[in-house]
């Protein structure tokens, strides 16, 4: 997530997933098998009781100098708390035996994410006439 483990209410937090292709080689019954997971989908659970997807967009990482700008899978909160958030992936796969041609797998596998906890902050801004030194009871000191 970015900005991560703190963003402000209001602001557009970018949540993405990085996932990968699996490869399993394995040997079952004296055959060699090879499986190949791939992720085709995600969805996004904000933690807020919103939630993005099933989508094929992993989204991505951002420069920092462009963190609140919205993306195909930011998401703003509109409250401040703690909120845990997850991403699903779900993967397509294939198989090959002995080294023979691929063959689909019926049906897709799903992994959860564990849960990031992000805290949402409100920010304020105030105009002073003065600094600490002149008011050491004036707001920020």
């Amino acid at each position: 997530m970015q900005p991560s483990p703190h963003t402000l209410i209001g602001a557009h937090t970018n949540v993405y997933v990085e996932a990968g292709e699996q490869v399993f080689e394995m040997s079952l019954l004296g055959q060699s098998i090879r499986i190949v997971a791939s992720p085709t989908e995600y969805t996004f659970d904000y933690g807020d009781g919103t939630a993005y997807g099933p989508a094929r967009v992993p989204g991505g990482p951002l420069p920092e100098s462009r963190w609140g700008e919205q993306t195909a899978t930011s998401h703003a909160y509109q409250s401040t708390g703690d909120f845990p958030v997850t991403v699903t992936t779900f993967f397509s796969g294939e198989y090959s035996v002995n080294g023979g041609p691929m063959v689909p797998i019926d049906g897709r596998a799903q992994v959860t994410s564990p849960a990031q906890l992000l805290s949402v902050w409100r920010s304020e801004s105030r105009n002073v006439a003065d600094d600490c030194l002149v008011n050491p009871a004036g707001v920020g000191c």
